[in-house]
């Protein structure tokens, strides 16, 4: 049985509340996104840019917190650079429906082809940074930065989960251990 809370007769007699590992990282994580919520308002980026990059940071996989978000931030420079070239293209060629049409198609083998290099080969990443820059009608700064700031995002998520598990297995009164969930 999963156990998220626990607060038995022993606990209770010893003023503990325990929590599962899941739902302390949860916490910990959530408040994490709060301050982001609350640095995106009052900075003016938009909130859901940074959690894109949030989950670049998620996608990529390293083991190495610091290499992970490089290397999801790299990846999501990739994909702003290709679909700004899209817009840029697709408006040369005057008619943008049609542009764009074309350019997805040379936008996708690229983004595919140049996972061969182990910085871009998270494609998902470059993707996401595409996307963005498409729902920012093409505003590669303010992509940029967002999805700068989703990368440390998700480095300081990762951390937070590092922390509950820290914290997990640490032995409380050398009896009494969390759960995991």
């Amino acid at each position: 049985m999963f156990v998220d809370i626990i607060y038995s007769s022993e606990t209770r007699r010893k003023g503990l509340i325990l929590i599962s590992e899941l739902l302390l990282a949860a916490i910990l994580t959530g408040i994490v996104c709060t301050a982001w919520g609350t640095a995106s308002f009052l900075s003016g980026i938009f909130t859901w840019v940074g959690f894109a990059g949030c989950t670049s940071y998620f996608v990529v996989g390293e083991k190495d917190p610091l290499k992970n978000a490089i290397k999801s931030y790299i990846s999501n420079l990739s994909g702003i650079f290709w679909a700004t070239t899209s817009i840029y293209v697709s408006n040369l060629i005057g008619i943008p429906a049609m542009g764009i049409i074309i350019t997805t198609g040379i936008v996708t083998v690229c983004v595919i082809y140049q996972s061969k290099f182990e910085i871009l080969s998270s494609v998902p990443a470059c993707f996401i940074g595409c996307f963005i820059t498409f729902a920012l009608n093409g505003d590669y700064k303010m992509a940029a930065i967002g999805l700068l700031c989703g990368a440390i995002l998700g480095y300081f998520c990762d951390q937070a989960s590092k922390l509950a598990a820290k914290i997990k297995n640490k032995n409380i009164d050398n009896n009494v251990e969390m759960k995991k969930a």
